[in-house]
């Protein structure tokens, strides 16, 4: 049996694939209203919402309109049709750091998601370098990092490279840095979090992560590059993978990353977004950044072909160089100054 690509979805948006979700009844949710086992799973929308999207046609059972107390019946077919709108506008800067037959480099702005997701289609930097750069046909995600994160991502030209930097990815092979602006004020120049994460409990917004005693281990090495009144600067070193590790973990260390939308300030932030709806002036002001102001700033790995240490570095963007500025800090004298080691 062939193995599945998992890149093959993101070739497949470059000749107009749309998606529709689909998802199917299972046997302990028969007899329940659909309107309620919707709102049940898919937490991020109200019954309320549910049953109108039903009513609108959009939420179909065996591909036909039905009424929102319709019950469920073992093996029925819910389906999804995505409203067409036009797709959010998004930050198409990004810069291409290295490039040879087998990898790419590439910097991204923070606003770019790497693939299609949610709203997000043609607007992503996979679908923009495919179009692009038609020299490199095969080009893989390596690894991903958030829509709103900027900075490093690694891309594999062949099923080879792709795998290997994946297992260096995998098995922790790969040092990570990370830059960002906080809210708050470190206790310590220096300090590790070492929190499990998992989903988080009671929120609103179906990804969200939190710290959790059962969830997986999770540990992020933290350094203060620069303190402000109420703000610092900081490194982090994530030692683990996790969804959001560094965004939650520093929000547990009570230094909530400026303009976290989701683990910043309130969810509220998120919510709004999702649903089109205008932050007022008041809430910009406390999220302080129509981004998250995290910035992925190094990789040092080995070339998947020859093992050469390779070290890669991501320029501060331009927006993060303002808010830099705008409290006082030149961005030159915001990098660090040291090597990750080898």
């Amino acid at each position: 049996m062939k193995t599945p690509d998992p890149n093959q979805a993101h070739r497949d948006t470059i000749r107009g694939w749309v998606r529709h979700g689909r998802t199917q009844v299972a046997p302990v949710h028969v007899g329940i209203r659909l309107d309620r086992y919707l709102a049940h799973r898919f937490t991020y929308r109200s019954r309320t919402q549910w049953r109108r999207m039903i009513r609108e046609g959009r939420i179909t059972v065996n591909e036909t309109a039905v009424r929102p107390a319709r019950p469920l019946r073992s093996g029925d077919r819910i389906g999804y049709v995505p409203r067409k709108r036009p797709e959010p506008p998004i930050d198409r800067n990004y810069q291409v750091l290295y490039c040879d037959p087998v990898l790419v480099a590439v910097a991204k702005s923070g606003n770019l998601p790497i693939h299609p997701s949610g709203r997000y289609f043609h607007h992503t930097l996979l679908h923009m370098l495919l179009a692009e750069h038609p020299e490199w046909p095969q080009l893989r995600i390596v690894h991903r990092i958030d829509r709103e994160t900027s900075g490093l991502l690694l891309f594999g030209r062949s099923r080879a490279a792709t795998a290997e930097l994946a297992r260096q990815f995998r098995e922790r092979q790969i040092n990570k840095r990370y830059l960002a602006l906080v809210d708050g004020s470190p206790r310590a120049e220096r300090f590790l979090i070492d929190l499990p994460l998992g989903p988080a409990r009671g929120s609103l917004i179906r990804k969200a992560v939190g710290v959790r005693e059962d969830g997986l281990a999770a540990r992020t090495e933290v350094r203060v590059l620069h303190r402000g009144t109420g703000w610092a600067w900081v490194e982090a070193r994530p030692q683990t993978g996790r969804l959001h590790q560094i965004r939650v973990h520093l929000k547990a260390a009570g230094l909530p990353i400026v303009g976290d939308k989701v683990y910043g300030h309130s969810e509220r932030f998120f919510l709004k977004f999702i649903a089109d709806e205008p932050l007022t002036p008041a809430e910009e002001a406390v999220l302080g950044l129509p981004r998250q102001a995290l910035h992925a700033y190094q990789l040092r790995f080995r070339h998947p072909t020859d093992g050469t240490a390779l070290t890669l570095t991501a320029p501060l963007p331009v927006d993060l160089c303002a808010a830099l500025t705008a409290r006082g800090l030149d961005p030159e004298r915001a990098l660090p100054k040291d090597e990750l080691p080898a």
